[in-house]
């Protein structure tokens, strides 16, 4: 993004796809600083206080694949995972006295590759939270776990019925392709048939809820490639289907290799709107702009997330959300072992604290409504809390915005239209701040200079 205020209806004009727009404010506005984690939850108890979502950060892989800008390192290294976990354990222990004031909702372990996880570290992971939180089985409604075809495949069905007895309900499985050239072409050696195993492990081990994703736009993928790939996912029946547009960040092997550029001939609009006619038409509904589901479907997580409930990030490299701050523990947007290492280290001297802030406050706190919940927008309860003193924000390009058919309006609650829905992340980023724009421009302005 540029540091020039991004304009929805110039956007549209020229067909801009920016990136999915699953946070406000983005990584990329946080900015250094060491506050005391205990003083944001403390402050976080003004606004909520009776739930709590828990995203564990698992920042190991086999292999690190060409469009990841994620917080993760290529890293077999058994010694260091297994300290690893002690401290994820250690610090989900310090941070009783938080979570036990409230419900955990959900639980989102992710990384990285988390179904990499030794047997007897994911024993440590539940063991800790149900001897720090007894209650969490009955109050959880969503465990997750991210995976890739092949970490499913070569765990085996065993491994994954004892996730499910562990109490995963969720599994997400970045297929990502069909098609072998592609799955070759980001960074990952096995042929396709590893992804019908994965899926038929995952349906045989009984998992609630099957969530898989796919991207457009790889180098050398047609628009039938694509829709194959999709035709093929609707047809394994999964529970949940993400379609996602190929983003190439400068933190990521894509972004680092000057030859790699995003797919030409790719018109991600016309794809997606032929994408989700077949998602729809399989018997799936559309979630949000990037989500279809059906039975036992969705993202339960990020439900609460969009809903303005925190989430608690444990481990290197997590990211939490509260009323008042964003922020990130250990790391950088150059993930390597020494962040690691260092992490453990303040866990263990209890020396933790935030890597990176922003604070947030009430017009924040107002767009992250608009940027995240437009598929369903209330403005009586707005108004209920704030009065119009911050109808300034928003109200006018609403209005705008449903002379142009993308947003329509019944008994004060505002909704995408259909085709809203599909230039959601384009009216998503138009109601940024101009300071979460200015900070976006400057993070990756100094990422390509490095």
């Amino acid at each position: 993004m540029n540091s020039k205020k991004y304009d929805i209806y110039e956007n549209l004009e020229k067909k801009d796809i920016p990136p999915y727009v699953y946070a406000y404010p983005t990584r990329s506005a946080q900015r250094e600083e060491k506050i005391d984690i205990f003083d944001i939850w403390n402050e976080e108890n003004k606004y909520t206080n009776e739930i709590i979502n828990l995203y564990l950060h698992y920042p190991f892989c086999k292999y690190k694949c060409g469009f990841c800008n994620l917080y993760s390192v290529a890293n077999n290294e058994i010694n260091i995972q297994n300290k690893y976990i002690d401290a994820m354990c250690k610090q989900i222990e310090s941070y009783a006295e938080i979570i036990n004031k409230r419900k955990i909702k959900t639980i989102f372990l992710g990384g990285g590759t988390p179904m990499l996880i030794e047997k007897e570290n994911i024993n440590k992971l539940v063991s800790t939270l149900d001897n720090l939180f007894p209650t969490w089985r009955n109050e959880c409604e969503e465990f997750c776990i991210e995976a890739s075809p092949d970490s499913i495949v070569n765990a085996g069905e065993e491994e994954i019925k004892f996730l499910v007895k562990s109490g995963i309900t969720r599994i997400n499985i970045g297929i990502q392709s069909f098609k072998g050239r592609d799955i070759n072409n980001f960074g990952r050696f096995y042929k396709e048939d590893v992804n019908y195993k994965a899926i038929k492990i995952l349906k045989d081990s009984k998992v609630k809820n099957i969530s898989t994703d796919l991207i457009a736009g790889f180098i050398g993928q047609t628009k039938q490639d694509f829709l194959e790939s999709v035709k093929i996912l609707t047809s394994l029946k999964p529970n949940t289907i993400s379609v996602y547009h190929l983003r190439i960040r400068p933190d990521s092997k894509f972004g680092k290799d000057k030859n790699y550029k995003k797919n030409p001939e790719t018109t991600f609009y016309e794809w997606y709107e032929e994408a989700r006619e077949i998602i729809l038409n399989a018997g799936f509904k559309q979630d949000t702009n990037v989500r279809f589901i059906r039975e036992n479907g969705g993202y339960i997580q990020q439900d609460y997330q969009f809903a303005s409930y925190p989430v608690l990030g444990i481990g290197a490299g997590a990211r939490s959300y509260t009323s008042t701050a964003d922020y990130i523990i250990g790391g950088s947007s150059s993930p390597d072992i020494s962040q690691i290492n260092e992490y453990i280290e303040n866990v263990n001297n209890n020396t933790l604290k935030t890597k990176k802030v922003y604070h947030l406050d009430d017009e924040e706190r107002i767009r992250r409504k608009l940027t995240l919940n437009l598929y369903k927008f209330d403005l009586d309860e707005l108004h209920k809390k704030y009065g119009n003193k911050y109808d300034y924000i928003f109200l006018d390009e609403l209005e705008k915005l449903i002379s142009k058919g993308l947003v329509k309006k019944e008994n004060n609650i505002y909704t995408l239209t259909k085709e809203g829905y599909k230039y959601r992340d384009i009216i998503s980023w138009g109601f940024f701040s101009e300071e979460v724009q200015k900070r976006d421009a400057e993070f990756y302005k100094d990422l390509e200079n490095n």
